[in-house]
């Protein structure tokens, strides 16, 4: 606990550099307390201040321990993940990493570290050598266990999927399932209040190519699955376009031959006026019109009836 008197370690951020300062007052608060401080060295030198206690870090006298600790978590946080990377990360240590193992550190300093706790154990999931791994990547010890990068972290993820894919693999599987039945007919949720609303497919559609598509193609490509190219999304597209254009036609055939002739036209004409080509998806941005390019535009008013005051 901080008396009066203590010198301490302060910093007003994590990377900051370490100041001297001396405690020369407490004040108590309901919550929390403020300290008044005084510096001792540099060119705030016998300048006082109150400040919050999370701004002093320590005794002055392990001021040099936490100097080396801070550096060290500052080279960590030089690599950071992109979103994709951290939702495949979490599905792969939340399936293939026990925590007594090694835990994904979310609320550190430096997000997406992992502090390996146990390596002999962690060795036979990633399949090579703890120490091989710290010789790709920054690392540093607290204790007895090792704290890796994020870069680290993301070689945790892809060896561990290199060794162990099935569960992996067949979480994306069932989860593109879950997606496709999403992106047909939406999702029904049903309100505190006891409402039911459904989602909309095409927003479904959207939130599956922003969040789950990247992060399942990582997983694939982790797992030793080849990306899907642009030439084959292509490919595949135009080959199902085609297969359901037959099907509709044999549809649309049979509710004739079976006396549906009027909804059978309805559907063959908007089968084919509401087709999504090349030409109408790509978003045409016009200029604005001049005001002599705007076409003029008569209305008629309706007559108003009254008594005219003369």
């Amino acid at each position: 606990m901080i008396q009066v008197g203590d010198e301490q370690i302060y910093r007003v951020r994590d990377f900051d550099s370490s100041q001297r300062v001396r405690v020369v007052a407490i004040e108590m608060g309901k919550k929390s307390a403020k300290y008044e401080i005084e510096f001792l060295a540099g060119g705030s030198a016998g300048k006082r201040e109150k400040v919050p206690g999370k701004r002093l870090r320590g005794a002055w006298s392990g001021v040099r321990e936490y100097d080396e600790l801070m550096a060290n978590w500052e080279r960590l946080a030089a690599f950071e993940l992109t979103d994709p990377e951290e939702a495949a990360v979490e599905t792969v240590f939340l399936e293939l990493i026990p925590d007594e193992v090694a835990t994904w550190e979310w609320s550190a300093l430096v997000r997406w570290v992992t502090t390996i706790h146990d390596p002999v154990a962690l060795e036979p999931l990633i399949g090579i050598p703890i120490g091989e791994l710290t010789d790709q990547v920054d690392s540093f010890a607290i204790g007895e266990s090792t704290v890796v990068s994020p870069e680290g972290t993301l070689m945790i993820a892809e060896y561990a999927c290199r060794v162990n894919p099935m569960p992996i693999l067949d979480g994306v599987i069932d989860e593109e399932r879950q997606c496709r039945e999403k992106t047909k007919r939406g999702v029904t949720h049903t309100s505190s209040g006891g409402r039911e609303w459904t989602t909309d497919p095409d927003w479904e559609y959207r939130s599956y190519l922003e969040r789950y598509r990247p992060r399942h193609e990582l997983l694939r490509g982790w797992c030793g699955h080849r990306a899907v190219t642009m030439q084959e999304r292509l490919a595949a597209a135009e080959a199902e376009v085609q297969r359901l254009d037959v099907l509709i036609t044999r549809l649309i055939d049979q509710m004739k031959e079976h006396e549906h002739g009027h909804f059978a036209e309805v559907m063959e004409r908007v089968h084919e006026e509401e087709r999504i080509t090349a030409a109408n998806y790509r978003p045409v941005v016009d200029r604005p019109l001049k005001p002599s390019e705007i076409p003029v535009r008569y209305e008629r008013a309706p007559r108003r009836w009254g008594y005219r005051h003369w």
